[in-house]
C-alpha cells in the first residue's frame, strides 16, 4: 500500500539522477516529510481535493474512520459531486447533518459497503486494511469506474491465514492491480487500522487511472545552497505534485544535536567546526494536556479525547476496536508505552461510575505527556517506567450503559440488554433466576472482549476501576498464599498515597476475581470516590477527590514490579 505505480515509474526516470528526494504537498502540510512514502499521494490527493488536512497538518499516521473512507472514495469516483437524491438507509447513527452522510447513503446504494449490525453503520470507527480492499472492488464493480488492468501476479501474503475469507478475492484483485503491496517481512496486516497515508495512496491510482493523469514534470524555481542546506532543483507538474533534486553540496557548517527542549518543543544544534548554532521545532505536535476530567462526557466525546491524544503521540499511544457492545458500539482498546511488560487496567465496567472513564482519560493524557516531556508524576519518573511497561487500558467497557447513564438512568449499573458485568465472568459464576448476571458465564459481548484482552498479554497486574467507597479489594478467599501476599504487599504501596482501605472477600464472578483465577496475577478492584449512597457520582469534584489521590498509581504499580 505504500507505493502507487505513476510514483514508481517515476522514481525509475530520475535513478539517473543524484540524491533524488519527494517534496512536501502543495498544501505544505508540517507532518509531511519530503523524504516520507506518503509525500506525493498526499500531494495530489490535497491538490485533487478528496483528502484535506486543517492547521497546515495531514495527520498521515492517524487511523482512518469508515465515515471518512467512504467520503475520500465518494470524492475520487464522483469529483464533479453526488446527486442530491439518494435512497435514505435509516442508519440511527448517521446523521443527516454529518459530512459523511451522502457518502454513506451512496456507497449503501452502489452496494460498495454495509452496515455493521441492525440499524447501525459505525460510521465513527476505524476501518480495516482489509475492509478497505472490498469497498475498492466493490466500487470497480459497481460504478463506473470500471475493473483496473493487473499488472503484476498475486503472491501469498506472510499472514494469509489472517485475511478474512469475505475479504481474500478483493485483497489478491488489489494486489495484481498494483493498488497494495506487503510489508518488508511479506505481511499485509488484513485486520489492521488503516492510516490516512495509505488511504491516499491508494486512491490516488484510482484517481489517476480515472481521469487518465500522467504526471508531467517540469523544471521550475531553484534554490541555491547555503552553509546549512544543499541547493535543489524543483520540478512540478501542473497536478500540484512535484518533487526537488539536490544540485550543489552545502557550504561547510557541521551542526551535531546538542539538546532538546520539550517545553518549547524544540532541538538545538551547534556546528563542531565554527561554535554557529541554531534551533529548530522538532518535527509532529508540541506534547501538550487536553483533558481536565472534571465533567460527564458521552462515549464518543471520550473516543474523540483518545483519537486526539493518537495525533499528539502517533509513537507512543495506539488504540484499535477490542470487541462490540450489546448495541454493536466499538470497544477501544488503549495501549501507552513502549515496555514488554503489560498492566491491564478496565474502567466504567459498571454504568453510573462514569467518573472512572475520567481517570483512565486523565492517565493517558498526564502519563503520555510526562513521558515526552521527560516529566514526572509524583516523584515517578516517567519515561523509564512507560519504556519498560506497556499499560493497555479499556477507559470504558460498557459504552450502552454509559449512555443509559448520560440519558437520565442515574443508577443504571448493567449493560444494554441488564446484565451485570461484573458478575458475568467464569470464575465463581452463578444464574440468577432475574437473568442480572447473564444466561451463562461470559454470556456478554463487553465480557467476551474483556477476556480476549486479558489472553492477548501477559499482564503482571489488573486495576478495575470502580466507584464508590476509597478501599481496594486487593484477594478474594480462594487465593493462595504466595498471591495474597504479593498483592498485599503491592495494595500497601499504593495505600500509601491514596490512604484507601485494603479488603479481602469472597470469591465473585467479578473481573478482578477472574484476573486472578486462572491468570494467577494480582488484581485488584479500587473504589476511587468517596462513597455515595445513590444517585450519579459528581465529576465535577473529580480533580480534588480522585486525581489529586490516585495521580501516581499507575507509576507506583510500575516501580513496585519492576
Amino acid at each position: 500500500m505504500k507505493r502507487f505505480t505513476s510514483i514508481i515509474l517515476l522514481v525509475a526516470l530520475l535513478l539517473s539522477l543524484p540524491m533524488i528526494q519527494a517534496y512536501a504537498s502543495s498544501a505544505s502540510f508540517t507532518d509531511v516529510s519530503p523524504t516520507s512514502w506518503y509525500s506525493a499521494p498526499v500531494t495530489y490527493a490535497a491538490s485533487s481535493g478528496f483528502a484535506v488536512g486543517s492547521d497546515n497538518h495531514f495527520y498521515p499516521k492517524a487511523a482512518v474512520t469508515r465515515g471518512e473512507f467512504i467520503t475520500m472514495l465518494a470524492r475520487v469516483v464522483s469529483p464533479e459531486g453526488l446527486p442530491d437524491e439518494l435512497p435514505d438507509t435509516q442508519f440511527s447513527d448517521v446523521d443527516q447533518s454529518r459530512f459523511y452522510y451522502k457518502p454513506v447513503m451512496w456507497a449503501v446504494a452502489n452496494g460498495i459497503a454495509d452496515g455493521t449490525s441492525a440499524g447501525k453503520f459505525s460510521p465513527q470507527e476505524q476501518i480495516k486494511r482489509q475492509d478497505m480492499a472490498l469497498m475498492i472492488l466493490r466500487t470497480e464493480q459497481r460504478t463506473s469506474l470500471g475493473i483496473l488492468p493487473a499488472e503484476t501476479v498475486a503472491s501469498a501474503f506472510a499472514d494469509d491465514q489472517s485475511i478474512s475469507g469475505y475479504a481474500r478475492t478483493a485483497v489478491y484483485k488489489l494486489q495484481e492491480q498494483g493498488l497494495l503491496t506487503g510489508n518488508k517481512d511479506g505481511s499485509f496486516n488484513p485486520k489492521s487500522s488503516l492510516t490516512r497515508a495509505e488511504a491516499v495512496t491508494v486512491l490516488s491510482h484510482l484517481s489517476m487511472y480515472k481521469t487518465g493523469h500522467t504526471h508531467t514534470f517540469q523544471a521550475a524555481e531553484t534554490v541555491a545552497p547555503t552553509c546549512t542546506t544543499r541547493g535543489k532543483q524543483f520540478y512540478r507538474c501542473q497536478c500540484g505534485s512535484y518533487y526537488a533534486v539536490y544540485t550543489n553540496a552545502a557550504l561547510g557548517h557541521n551542526y551535531v544535536l546538542q539538546k532538546t527542549d520539550a517545553a518549547s518543543w524544540t532541538a538545538t544544534y551547534q556546528c563542531s567546526r565554527c561554535g554557529t548554532t541554531h534551533t529548530e521545532k522538532l518535527p509532529g505536535e508540541a506534547p501538550h494536556k487536553i483533558y481536565d476530567g472534571n465533567s460527564l462526557i458521552s462515549y464518543e466525546n471520550a473516543m474523540a479525547v483518545v483519537d486526539q491524544l493518537q495525533q499528539i503521540y502517533p509513537d507512543l499511544l495506539h488504540s484499535y476496536v477490542g470487541g462490540y457492545s450489546v448495541w454493536g458500539t466499538g470497544i477501544r482498546v488503549v495501549t501507552l508505552g513502549k515496555g514488554n511488560r503489560y498492566i491491564f487496567m478496565n474502567g466504567n465496567i459498571h454504568a453510573k461510575e462514569t467518573v472512572t472513564t475520567n481517570y483512565l482519560l486523565k492517565v493517558l493524557d498526564e502519563y503520555a505527556y510526562a513521558y515526552s516531556t521527560n516529566g514526572k508524576i509524583g516523584a515517578y519518573q516517567i519515561k523509564p517506567l512507560l519504556d519498560t511497561f506497556t499499560l493497555v487500558i479499556i477507559p470504558c467497557s460498557n459504552p450502552d450503559g454509559r449512555a443509559k447513564v448520560i440519558a437520565g438512568n442515574n443508577g443504571w449499573k448493567a449493560n444494554g440488554r441488564g446484565v451485570n458485568l461484573n458478575e458475568n465472568f467464569p470464575t465463581n459464576w452463578v444464574y440468577a433466576f432475574s437473568g442480572g448476571y447473564g444466561a451463562y458465564a461470559g454470556s456478554e459481548p463487553e465480557t467476551q472482549t474483556i477476556i480476549s484482552v486479558l489472553n492477548r498479554y501477559p499482564f503482571e497486574l489488573v486495576l478495575d476501576c470502580h466507584t464508590s467507597g476509597e478501599v481496594i479489594y486487593y484477594a478474594d478467599n480462594d487465593c493462595s498464599t504466595a498471591l495474597s501476599a504479593k498483592s498485599y504487599n503491592l495494595a500497601k504501596a499504593l495505600k500509601a498515597k491514596c490512604g484507601f482501605g485494603l479488603y479481602k472477600y469472597g470469591a465473585t464472578a467479578g473481573m478482578a476475581n477472574y484476573a486472578r483465577h486462572p491468570y494467577g496475577v494480582p488484581g485488584f478492584t479500587i473504589e476511587m470516590f468517596p462513597y455515595v449512597a445513590s444517585g450519579p457520582i459528581d465529576c465535577t469534584k473529580f480533580s480534588s477527590w480522585v486525581w489529586s489521590k490516585l495521580d501516581t498509581t499507575p507509576a507506583i504499580a510500575m516501580n513496585y514490579l519492576k
